[in-house]
């Protein structure tokens, strides 16, 4: 996939196709300023305000205390993003602000929106990871309590379309009980293989500034029936000794190094019960040889610059699980270019 200018008449297409600058020009422009008006629409509730009415821009300035000039070219570069339709100086939303941008949305999206604020402060960095090779720790840029909640939200709502898939492919031993769901924050990835695998339960280990975040969170998505958190570091705590059927690790190798990671997979060994299930679910790194795709190579050059240590080839995942003592490793083909899932027996 790909981003491009696209003109939209004669007068348009011959300015792109004349002259060769025009990119040059735009590219490093007119992006910034198309998604950042999105973000301040969506943290300053333009969306919202407008949700299935047709209001006027004067109307929208007045309930959001906001300038009505400014929002006015707000809105007109919302319509170009088409989250924003205009017919008869009344403005409402498209079909795809509606699906993403609202309280009650299918997709709602607004969180992960909010949280490219930070997002940016992150990949202000690039040019100090390119020269030095090392990334930097997210964290880091949590100043409140409101990011770290902001955080734990976008985490959600990213990993709501593709659970249910998750949780539907990881082999369960028969009768299996236990889940451990390592840095799992609101839980959701395990949830989902607990309901497809009753009477299977998951308990969340996470670090203590999301624990309290992330249970609520587990409450409010209807999944706390069958997911627990616990306070931990997985980097310092033991996890037991098979104690558990299936242990999951989502989104997080790519935040420790090689030797960090092997002695995670050792102490995830030593916590499954015989033919127990690891699963690991993280940034596919692209391959070196493979063709350049805007979503798949965004994704991991941001994780490289946001990860104190980086991502990881498949092949290097599958060395560290074969090191550690564990066979029948499978990977699955994911419906995202972004994460794989590989899977893995205890032995």
């Amino acid at each position: 996939m790909r981003y491009s200018l696209v003109p939209e008449n004669p007068d348009e297409k011959q300015m792109v196709d004349s002259s060769p600058a025009i990119r040059t020009l735009l590219d490093p422009f007119l992006p910034v300023l198309q998604a950042r008006s999105l973000m301040a629409a969506v943290r300053l509730g333009v969306f919202e305000a407008i949700g299935d009415k047709e209001v006027t821009v004067d109307e929208l300035a007045m309930t959001l205390s906001l300038n009505s000039e400014t929002l006015r070219l707000l809105l007109k570069v919302l319509i170009c993003a088409g989250y924003i339709t205009m017919s008869n100086d009344k403005y409402n939303l498209t079909a795809v602000a509606k699906s993403t941008l609202l309280p009650g949305s299918p997709n709602r999206l607004s969180a992960w929106v909010k949280y490219n604020y930070i997002h940016w402060t992150a990949i202000a960095e690039l040019e100090n990871v390119l020269r030095t090779g090392r990334g930097i720790d997210l964290d880091r840029h949590f100043k409140t309590e409101d990011d770290w909640i902001i955080h734990q939200e976008a985490m959600l709502e990213t990993a709501r379309p593709i659970a249910g898939w998750v949780g539907s492919q990881i082999p369960v031993p028969d009768k299996g009980e236990k889940l451990l769901d390592i840095g799992g924050s609101h839980g959701l990835y395990g949830a989902m293989i607990c309901r497809h695998n009753p009477p299977l339960q998951s308990e969340v280990i996470d670090l203590p500034q999301t624990v309290k975040i992330a249970g609520e969170l587990s409450r409010r998505e209807g999944i706390d029936d069958v997911v627990t958190h616990r306070s931990g570091d997985i980097r310092h705590d033991e996890i037991g000794r098979q104690e558990y059927d299936v242990v999951f690790i989502g989104n997080l190798v790519h935040h420790f190094n090689s030797d960090q990671n092997l002695a995670l997979l050792h102490k995830v060994h030593t916590a499954l019960r015989p033919r127990g299930t690891i699963a690991i679910w993280d940034i596919k790194y692209p391959d070196s040889d493979s063709h350049p795709d805007l979503i798949g190579d965004c994704f991991g050059l941001f994780f490289r610059i946001t990860s104190a240590a980086q991502c990881y080839a498949q092949d290097e995942i599958i060395d560290w699980m074969k090191t550690t003592g564990f066979s029948d490793i499978i990977v699955y083909r994911a419906p995202t270019s972004t994460h794989s899932l590989i899977t893995g027996r205890q032995i």
